[in-house]
């Protein structure tokens, strides 16, 4: 592999994503500023200025237009991707933990923190409703939880919500006929769900826990069809495009680095066959715990984001690319 290590963040990271294309890779850390790349050469193009805290999730639409950020300071931001200005804020009580848009672009959603007397809120407004995207606009879709909701994600287009929790439950609900969750996973994850990710076809999800396991669920029921297992806490997980391949990052705990060698924190990357859940590759370079990761559009690029404040680039090798799995 042949890595570019981007140094732009001052702190960990927290969210790394492609854009639909590939061409531009946005991150997001612990300190106050997003930033987008160019993927190809590693150039940093710019930063959205505006927040006053951690930012901990980013996403950006289809057509690279906009992109929204979720941050500790209790704000959610809309951004002219182009531009770097800020289009709307969405204000609450309590921090901001995760972000994304719906298939078409037209529908962001975000999560909340519990804390105090306010209870985890997941909630979606439409960017096309201008009464929605003001403070104190009422959503287009509303609920709260007593745990917290680490992260949501847009499944089946606009029509569906999954979410993952702190207690390791996953919910589905019907943006469409709001109400009751329409399916529920208890038993697939015992400790918190840290990142979900959906393949390129929309069939399957990918959930990631402190438990030391990913999950591959089937998108219409969260049903469990694999499991994937390692030595440490699972932080990120995702799964190729063009291989039958998942790969999962994380670590020893950011408290425990600095008494653990990076040889017993298994700072690595590891990649699993989809169906034989076994590990066959793995490859290095964090010198903590690896808490993003991404697929690039075309499979032979991929994007992780760590604790040690760097996101990594690696392209894959022909290698690789001409691999065939022995069964």
């Amino acid at each position: 592999m042949r890595p570019l290590s981007l140094k732009g963040h001052e702190r960990a990271l927290t969210r790394v994503r492609f854009n639909r294309e590939g061409d531009l890779l946005f991150t997001c850390a612990k300190d106050k500023k997003p930033c987008v790349w160019y993927t190809e050469n590693g150039e940093r193009i710019g930063s959205y200025d505006g927040h006053n805290g951690a930012v901990w999730d980013i996403d950006v639409t289809w057509d690279t237009a906009k992109c929204v950020t979720a941050s500790g300071d209790l704000t959610v931001k809309i951004w002219d991707a182009e531009l770097g200005n800020c289009i709307h804020t969405i204000n609450h009580q309590t921090p901001m933990k995760s972000c994304g848009f719906s298939y078409s672009g037209n529908l962001v959603c975000f999560t909340t923190q519990k804390m105090t007397k306010n209870l985890s809120i997941v909630q979606v407004r439409d960017l096309r409703d201008s009464a929605q995207m003001v403070d104190g606009g009422e959503a287009c879709f509303t609920t709260q939880f007593d745990v917290n909701a680490t992260t949501a994600l847009f499944t089946k287009l606009d029509d569906e919500l999954t979410i993952g929790f702190e207690s390791g439950l996953l919910q589905q609900y019907d943006l469409r006929n709001p109400g009751n969750a329409i399916n529920t996973n208890e038993s697939v994850h015992r400790y918190s769900v840290q990142d979900l990710q959906m393949s390129p076809n929309g069939e399957f999800l990918i959930s990631a826990s402190r438990d030391k396991t990913a999950a591959l669920l089937d998108v219409n029921d969260l049903k469990k069809l694999k499991q994937y297992k390692s030595e440490r806490p699972v932080n990120s997980a995702c799964i190729s495009p063009t291989r039958d391949h998942v790969c999962l990052g994380g670590g020893e705990d950011a408290m425990q680095v600095t008494q653990t060698s990076v040889s017993a924190g298994h700072f690595e990357a590891k990649i699993y066959h989809m169906v034989f859940e076994e590990e066959f590759a793995r490859f290095k370079g964090h010198f903590g715990p690896i808490n993003t990761m991404t697929w690039h559009a075309f499979g032979t690029i991929f994007a992780t984001g760590g604790e040690d404040g760097y996101v990594r680039i690696q392209e894959f090798d022909e290698d690789y690319l001409g691999f065939t799995y022995d069964f």
